[in-house]
C-alpha cells in the first residue's frame, strides 16, 4: 500500500491498520474508501446515499448571500430561475 501508485491514497494512518485491511477485505470494500474509478451518476448518488433537503442558507457563500436579489434561484426552496 505505500508503494509509488498508491501512496498517495493513505490518507491516515490507520488506513495501514492490518486488522483494518483484513476487515475491509474481508467485506469487499474499498482500501482507499475511494468511491469506484468508473461509475455513472445513477451509481454514484446511490453510494453517496440521500441528500437530506434544507432550507438553510448557513453554508452558502457570504458573496451569494449578499447579492441575494442577483442569485435568488441558487439558495434553498427558490429552484426556479426568473427569464430575462
Amino acid at each position: 500500500m505505500k508503494a509509488y501508485s498508491h501512496v498517495d491514497r493513505i490518507r491516515f494512518k490507520y488506513f495501514l491498520n492490518p486488522k483494518r485491511i483484513q476487515h475491509v477485505i474481508c467485506e469487499g470494500a474499498d482500501l482507499f474508501d475511494m468511491l469506484p474509478e468508473e461509475y455513472t451518476f445513477q451509481e454514484i448518488i446511490a453510494k453517496l446515499g440521500p441528500i437530506p433537503s434544507t432550507f438553510s442558507a448557513v453554508h452558502l457563500p457570504a458573496y451569494l448571500l449578499e447579492q441575494v436579489d442577483r442569485y435568488r434561484y441558487l439558495l434553498p426552496g427558490n429552484c426556479m430561475r426568473e427569464s430575462g
